[in-house]
């Protein structure tokens, strides 16, 4: 699901509003994470299809988004903020030393700046961010929103979908993730999917998003999430 939600943004992107007015049937029962961005980017779905032959031609044309091998797609419209060596970003953090949760947000809020914002918000991504790292404070991934074009591309989906493709690896026991906002249920169902085990892991986030997006997402059930002012 992820996966075609991604590359019908890719595809289509001046037609995917439209095409996801329609309604979405799959015959798989929905993760947390697919359930997640179908909420935020879609609008209606049918899960759990049995598949029952008809013999009878529907007389649709069939166009495949991607291929079925590929774990995590790539992806077009990520932007350069997002393109960074993990080096020079972990250099970055390193030449700010934090200790504290609320200093580590104030470093991703500088992330966030790095987000190039104009007059026309819906032709820009927001100042978003979001990294995360390991037990013994090293950085495995970061992440800036660039969902101008693509709308699944929050900073926090683009960092999980890195650390996979960069490392082929899920998150480990034991990583803090920050944020500069609290994820949606899209991001939430993602950091969940892709943790080795979620009860090791820890999110925190300074702005308190009050959208029903965010409301009782999969972190906030499970006690993950930790909202922290700054």
């Amino acid at each position: 699901m992820v996966k075609l939600l991604q590359g019908l943004f890719d595809r289509f992107v001046d037609h995917s509003f439209f095409i996801l007015r329609q309604r979405i049937y799959t015959t798989a029962v929905l993760t947390e994470m697919c359930r997640g961005m179908v909420k935020v980017v879609a609008k209606r779905i049918t899960e759990d299809i049995k598949p029952h032959d008809h013999g009878e031609d529907p007389g649709v044309q069939l166009v495949e988004i991607s291929d079925a091998g590929q774990v995590v797609m790539s992806v077009a419209h990520l932007n350069q903020e997002n393109q960074k060596p993990l080096p020079e970003v972990f250099s970055w953090l390193q030449a700010h030393p934090a200790k504290t949760p609320e200093k580590q947000l104030e470093l991703a809020s500088g992330l966030a700046r790095l987000v190039p914002r104009g007059d026309v918000l819906h032709e820009y991504d927001r100042d978003i961010a979001a990294f995360l790292l390991n037990d013994q404070g090293q950085l495995l991934s970061y992440g800036v929103n660039s969902n101008s074009k693509n709308k699944t591309l929050h900073a926090e989906v683009n960092l999980v979908q890195r650390l996979y493709r960069e490392t082929g690896k899920k998150i480990p026991p034991g990583a803090v993730l920050y944020s500069t906002h609290k994820p949606c249920k899209m991001c939430a169902g993602m950091i969940y999917h892709w943790c080795e085990d979620p009860s090791q892991m820890k999110v925190y986030y300074s702005v308190e998003e009050k959208g029903g997006l965010s409301r009782q997402t999969v972190l906030d059930q499970h006690g993950l999430n930790h909202h922290v002012k700054t």
